[in-house]
């Protein structure tokens, strides 16, 4: 069994209704773009426990659609490969070893080996995809129009 969620930080405003979804820090063009979901905003902490092996990642988070893209990513390149070293924004680094019966999944925060299967690798990267943009849309309606958001993780 895996356990998964993402669970907002309280402190980071974007997940607040009051706030407006866009980046002050560029004037001239203050709607959000695709580097602003993977590194500024919607930050989260992540529980994943993975058959009884706690890999959560907790207190510092890390933005939801960049945990979720990292999953994304490392799910493809297993497709033709067999190992792989990911990192999120905050330098988080997940590691991934495709075997012929399942896949090996380590971290550099926690000292735990989890395994599961590789149909459980492409559940798990859709439930993060789509949590996340289930979180952020819920928190900011008027973000489920936002083309970059739609198209590169999903409604």
């Amino acid at each position: 069994m895996i356990a998964f969620a993402l669970e907002p930080l309280a402190d980071d405003v974007s997940w607040s209704p009051d706030w407006r979804p866009e980046n002050l820090n560029r004037p001239q063009h203050p709607d959000l773009m695709g580097s602003d979901f993977c590194v500024l905003f919607f930050n989260a902490d992540v529980q994943l426990v993975i058959h009884g092996v706690d890999l959560s990642l907790r207190l510092a988070g890390v933005p939801v659609v960049d945990f979720a893209l990292m999953l994304e990513y490392a799910t493809r390149e297993l497709e033709t490969g067999s190992d792989i070293a990911v990192e999120t924004t905050y330098q988080h680094v997940f590691s991934l070893s495709r075997g012929a019966k399942a896949v090996t999944l380590t971290t550099d925060y926690a000292p735990h080996v989890a395994e599961l299967t590789w149909d459980e690798l492409l559940e798990l990267t859709a439930r993060a995809k789509s949590e996340a943009v289930r979180l952020i849309t819920a928190a900011h309606p008027e973000l489920r129009d936002h083309e970059w958001l739609r198209e590169t993780v999903g409604a």
